[in-house]
């Protein structure tokens, strides 16, 4: 019994966490005057599904062999945020979209539990830094407030990994 509950404790609390985590605080964004001119989808060039600046980011922040799941967790997140972003005048590929960001969360959880935060936030300063990338964010959460997005218990979550 004393395990269901410490384990259910723990569900509570991270399903508040991630519904906390689809709202984008914009004072944490600080745009840097040459992105601020950027179209919400900026420069993709080798069109992975994140942007050349984010992808330069990941690289520089997270670059050593011991970081490379922690790497591929990020740009999983990345690569689901970018995708929000220009489909957000759709109520379906929002919600498709934020489920992709739930399961991303929950990589990044299963690969760095304690640094999770920092990093979450860290990473969408990156992702959204301009009013428009804000804005386009917003615009597509406000399409899922009212659904249900499913969570996986915790020691699946590592299972949200995309290779």
């Amino acid at each position: 019994m004393r395990r269901w509950c410490q384990e259910t404790g723990v569900l509570v609390m991270t399903i508040a966490a991630l519904g906390g985590l689809l709202v984008s605080c914009s004072a944490e964004n600080s745009p840097s005057a040459s992105s601020t001119t950027e179209s919400i989808a900026g420069t993709d060039a080798d069109a992975n599904g994140v942007r050349d600046d984010v992808d330069r980011y990941i690289d520089q922040t997270y670059a050593d062999q011991a970081s490379a799941d922690l790497n591929k967790a990020v740009r999983q997140y990345a690569k689901a945020v970018q995708s929000s972003l220009l489909d957000a005048d759709s109520p379906p590929l929002s919600l498709t979209h934020a489920t992709e960001r739930f399961r991303a969360l929950e990589c990044l959880m299963a690969r760095r539990p304690s640094e999770f935060h920092r990093i979450f936030v860290d990473v969408r300063a990156q992702l959204l830094n301009t009013a428009n990338r804000s804005e386009a964010y917003l615009k597509a959460d406000d399409h899922v407030k009212t659904q249900t997005i499913p969570l996986l218990p915790a020691d699946q979550w590592v299972t949200a990994c995309q290779s």
